[in-house]
């Protein structure tokens, strides 16, 4: 059945790169282990699901696979080819190749087109127009290509790892196909390269309705399809985060974009309304856009911009308000009954107030640091008054934070509402993913933690304003 709208024609179009049944590797390369560049030795490292085609007329097989002369002589059309030859002036022949095989997904690893010279944009110009005439879409040139971890595909030469995690990357540049800091953020992934036929537009067009996908991560060097994609990220960015990083914010940087991709970055204070006004989340730098992909996946909305605050040392919890304050959020007022509630593991000279200092409370009470969280942490989030709460809480505590980690997913659960943990003593990696192992989300600094929270209550902000019926 064919597609009845254009999105649905678009979706189908980009499925072919993302979810191919099989694969022919136009220029498969004989050399194998580190640096050999093998994209075959690639999709068979991570289990592709699919049917692999090498094509090199110099080899009867590669890593035990039988090989084609030429991609002609498969005697089947392949769902997608990839070109990663190093000889930009074969490619325009290669292309023409798989369109006269019946191919229309094409993926141009090669490099040299629209980021070089006159003649590679010539030569990109020759590209696009042999595939538009055969009906196939191209992604890049000098494109990594695609990754999808649910079926095992990565079109990288480079060796990357990938994991079934629910997000979609769309990127300009191969970097994005590594890791993020402390996980993987890789679950399906279109880098569009120099973007000569496949855009934004078109990737995200594929992710807004993939099943597979919960939330997009975006690199951004240029963006020459702005009507198109402000209509598509606004559609998208409502049922589905968007998270974006626009790079190319000095005219230093934007020259460099047109050597890398090719691409003309145009206004960066234009683009970065536009986005903002579809809804898109901008972050700074990969730290932040890493912060704020954990914190969709695995933190309830932020309905609101009131902050309770807990935290063992008077001082961090200070520390806290500051970066609430810095970044749009308000100090929760709390109800009579929690401040009431509060008060019973109060010494008598204290008053309950925000932000809760445990390290009294649990010397006076004698419960102790997990016991006196965990009391102050339903307290909090049993409150009308409390959008979310950051908990400062250090891992010198070790085992008694590891008892609060364990308990924060039910509490979120429960009380449907975001924790954000500050471990304030510095980085401690493997304190840290032992607490995140639990269930709990955890941030370098106050600063960080309370940034996710505003991010957070920006998106429901504009859900709100923006969905059908809000008028």
């Amino acid at each position: 059945m064919c597609p009845s709208t254009p999105q649905q024609a678009t979706f189908a179009e980009i499925k072919r790169f993302v979810e191919p049944n099989s694969i022919a590797i136009v220029g498969a390369t004989r050399q194998t282990g580190a640096g050999s560049f093998n994209i075959v030795e690639r999709l068979l490292s991570h289990g592709y699901s699919g049917t692999i085609y090498p094509v090199n007329p110099a080899a009867k097989e590669i890593l035990g696979v039988p090989t084609y002369a030429r991609i002609g002589d498969i005697g089947a059309t392949p769902d997608m080819a990839i070109i990663p030859v190093w000889e930009r002036s074969d490619v325009p022949r290669l292309v023409r190749e798989c369109v006269e095989a019946g191919v229309k997904a094409i993926i141009v690893v090669t490099q040299g087109f629209a980021d070089g010279d006159a003649e590679g944009k010539a030569l990109q110009d020759d590209v696009l127009r042999v595939a538009r005439e055969g009906g196939a879409r191209v992604l890049g040139p000098n494109s990594l290509g695609v990754a999808n971890a649910f079926i095992g595909l990565t079109t990288s030469f480079l060796p990357h790892k990938m994991d079934r995690v629910p997000v979609g990357v769309i990127c300009q540049s191969g970097v994005f196909f590594l890791n993020l800091r402390t996980f993987t953020a890789l679950g399906k992934a279109i880098d569009i390269g120099n973007g000569g036929d496949i855009h934004f537009v078109e990737a995200l067009t594929y992710f807004e309705s993939d099943p597979d996908t919960r939330i997009i991560l975006m690199h951004i060097e240029g963006l020459p399809q702005g009507r198109r994609f402000m209509e598509v990220a606004l559609r998208t960015s409502l049922r589905k985060p968007i998270v974006a990083l626009k790079v190319a914010r000095n005219s230093e940087a934007a020259r460099a974009v047109q050597s890398h991709t090719g691409s003309l970055s145009g206004s960066d204070e234009i683009v970065r309304v536009a986005l903002k006004r579809c809804g898109v989340l901008l972050v700074s730098d990969i730290a932040e856009m890493e912060d704020l992909a954990k914190a969709l996946l695995r933190l309830p909305p932020m309905s609101g911009r009131r902050v309770g605050i807990i935290s063992v040392s008077g001082g961090a919890g200070v520390m806290v308000l500051d970066a609430c304050q810095d970044h749009g959020l308000s100090p929760a007022r709390f109800s009579a009954e929690t401040v009431s509630h509060l008060q019973e593991i109060h010494p008598g000279w204290m008053k309950a107030a925000n932000p809760v200092d445990m390290w009294p409370l649990a010397a006076f009470s004698g419960r102790g640091v997990s016991a006196t969280a965990m009391t102050g942490l339903k307290a909090l989030l049993g409150d009308p008054g409390v959008d979310g709460v950051v908990l400062a809480l250090a891992t010198p505590f070790y085992e008694d934070i590891l008892t609060v980690a364990a308990a924060v997913p039910d509490l979120m659960r429960t009380y449907g509402k975001p924790i954000c943990w500050w471990t304030i003593a510095g980085s401690d990696d493997e304190k840290e993913a032992a607490i995140e192992d639990r269930g709990a989300v955890v941030f370098e600094s106050a600063d960080r933690a309370a940034k996710v929270l505003a991010r957070l209550a920006d998106r429901e902000h504009f859900c709100r304003e923006n969905s059908p019926g809000s008028g």
